[in-house]
């Protein structure tokens, strides 16, 4: 799996965990909307950390608690 695609998953799930839509995730974020449907469709190879860490912020989530699933291991990541 590509970097990218388990981002996409990620803020897919927590979409879901928070019931928050990708423009809802932007309000609570002060992260574009354009940025956060590009992470979701996976169509940006470089993701800024600043991004995953305003979502973080947002969410009251540590860096650690976003990056904490096997889909991140290094052994599955092809980048």
């Amino acid at each position: 799996m590509e970097l990218k695609d388990a981002i996409a998953i990620r803020v897919k799930e927590l979409c879901a965990k928070y019931g928050l839509t990708t423009h809802g995730l932007s309000l609570k974020t002060g992260v574009a909307n354009s940025t956060l449907a590009d992470m979701v469709n996976a169509r940006n190879e470089s993701i800024q950390i600043k991004h995953i860490y305003s979502i973080c912020a947002g969410l009251d989530i540590n860096l650690k608690d976003f990056f904490d699933r096997p889909y991140f291991d290094k052994n599955t990541l092809t980048d």
